[in-house]
């Protein structure tokens, strides 16, 4: 069996954690004692999530976003209360911030190209000196449904579409989380649509009066496939490891 180290360093050169500058602390972030027999996999390290790993008897969690972000924090108020609830499990904690946007291999962002059939991707969407998103075409034209289709979005769930462009979609960029400011870059680069996770109320002029489509799907959503996708690639590296995803959907 493996401990939280053999997974961290395994995650850590599979993620190329080293390449990206970052605004989170990336890697183990809560250790533990003992092996790592089942491991929670979910998006958010909070008491909910940590709670119901511990529920279902997970040793560890591995999130995309942590519990620091680059600054000390007291361990007082809900940040104590993540603390505690971590400790009092024996619960690790790993969590890859813009290394599991950025993944070529199971990042957020690649994930969702795979399943549009994006081809001839070009990296997108700048972060701290890092690209971590990407631009690509569809093999034949698409129309709105159909990027819903394809990525299994259903239209009644909470998000946001701003249909001022083309009906029949080809170039798409996609940025997954909060970055709704790089729509600028798709008008530049010749989208037809650009997806991401969140809005914002002065985007909806720019983009009506850019003529480009906007699927903004939610922050939470759109940061699900990067920690399925890592939650595979770890099972194939330690097949005798039990992994689950735990879903805390907040519809933002």
């Amino acid at each position: 069996m493996a401990n939280i180290y053999d997974i961290n360093n395994f995650c850590s050169e599979l993620l190329e954690a080293v390449r990206y500058e970052d605004i989170a602390l990336n890697g183990i972030q809560v250790s533990n004692d003992g092996e790592i027999k089942k491991i929670g996999f979910a998006v958010d390290a909070v008491v909910d999530t940590i709670n119901e790993a511990a529920h279902q008897h997970c040793q560890l969690l591995i999130t995309h976003h942590g519990i620091f972000w680059g600054k000390p924090e007291a361990i007082d108020g809900s940040h104590g209360m993540r603390v505690k609830s971590l400790i009092r499990n024996n619960m690790g904690l790993i969590s890859y911030h813009i290394p599991l946007d950025a993944s070529d291999i199971c990042g957020n962002n690649i994930e969702m190209c795979r399943l549009l059939g994006l081809t001839d991707l070009q990296p997108f969407g700048r972060f701290k000196g890092s690209y971590v998103g990407y631009a690509g075409q569809t093999q034949n034209a698409v129309t709105i449904d159909d990027v819903y289709r394809m990525l299994d979005f259903g239209r009644s769930q909470q998000h946001t579409y701003l249909g001022f462009g083309k009906n029949k979609i080809r170039r798409i960029a996609v940025v997954s989380g909060g970055a709704g400011h790089d729509i600028y870059s798709a008008v530049n680069h010749g989208c037809d649509l650009f997806i991401t996770g969140e809005c914002s109320h002065e985007l909806y002029h720019y983009a009506k009066e850019s003529g480009i489509n906007g699927l903004f799907l939610g922050h939470y959503w759109t940061e699900t496939f990067g920690v399925k996708s890592l939650s595979n690639e770890i099972k194939k590296q330690f097949p005798d490891i039990e992994t689950v995803f735990i879903d805390m959907p907040t519809g933002l």
